[in-house]
């Protein structure tokens, strides 16, 4: 049986390294709950559809439909579930486009695993589904 406190997360990356990387990661936090992982846009969204996880961590930049109406599909497909958007950049403007499509954050990758958990649970636990501290979109240094 799963503790109470425990959060489940959906980890969706077109690049499929990343994708295996980034789960193996989080499924070493304490707390976490990796319930499935996948570099198919269009498994993430039945995978997202079937397992309402609490949080999707997902990057659809190259493939499938436009980076925004993705986000927004996958927003519908899985209405429980908070989704960070988790990219290597951000071009002026898709932070708010994909906050209207239903992203509760946008991550910059190139932290560590352990920080990026630490966002979630965040993210997770906020009454609004933001962080409190204004580190959408800022790459660490």
């Amino acid at each position: 049986m799963q503790p109470l406190h425990e959060l489940t997360v959906l980890v969706i990356d077109e690049h499929p390294e990343v994708s295996q990387m980034l789960a193996r990661g989080l499924r070493r936090i304490p707390g976490i709950r990796v319930v499935g992982e996948t570099s198919n846009v269009m498994l993430g969204a039945e995978l997202a559809h079937q397992l309402e996880p609490g949080i999707i961590v997902a990057d659809f930049r190259r493939t499938g439909p436009p980076c925004v109406e993705t986000y927004r599909w996958l927003a519908r497909v899985s209405p429980t579930s908070r989704i960070i958007a988790h990219t290597s950049y951000l071009p002026s403007g898709d932070e708010r486009a994909l906050r209207e499509a239903g992203v509760a954050n946008c991550l910059l990758k190139g932290g560590s695993v352990k920080k990026l958990a630490g966002q979630i649970i965040e993210i997770a636990s906020s009454p609004d589904g933001h962080l409190s501290t204004n580190q959408s979109s800022r790459r660490e240094t």
